[in-house]
């Protein structure tokens, strides 16, 4: 009987530490992104900049500083991937501040669109983004 419960158990903490794996956690090579998005040779300042890998929509995100450039804060699994720019959160509405505007024309909102790719390599990725 002792040997019993003992199995249960084992199969039990197998089974807890199995299903309570991380989904995100990438499965295999991965590698950073950073770098800068333009449009029409300006920086884009605000808004963000998102990787969607079009068949599991995983990926990565980041907001654009004043300067145009990010950083994507976790590594991301090697790959294709959309990219879009979507616009900034409009302000709360009890705010009395106006939207910021985009300055990019909208199909490049959505990373769905694809129109822009990018292919993450193992190790560090410098992705520039020039938008016309």
């Amino acid at each position: 009987m002792f040997k019993k419960h003992i199995t249960c158990i084992a199969v039990l903490a197998i089974a807890i530490i199995v299903g309570c794996s991380d989904p995100r956690t990438p499965k295999g090579p991965t590698g950073t992104v950073s770098g800068a998005v333009k449009y029409k040779g300006e920086p884009v300042t605000v808004g963000f900049i998102v990787f969607q890998e079009p068949t599991t929509k995983k990926g990565g995100s980041a907001s654009l500083e004043a300067d145009g450039k990010y950083t994507i804060p976790i590594p991301m699994e090697v790959g294709e991937y959309n990219v879009g720019f979507p616009p900034p959160e409009p302000p709360p509405p009890h705010e009395e501040t106006k939207p910021i505007p985009s300055p990019l024309p909208s199909k490049y909102h959505i990373p769905e669109q694809g129109v822009v790719k990018y292919t993450v390599i193992a190790g560090q990725n410098t992705a520039d983004f020039n938008l016309e």
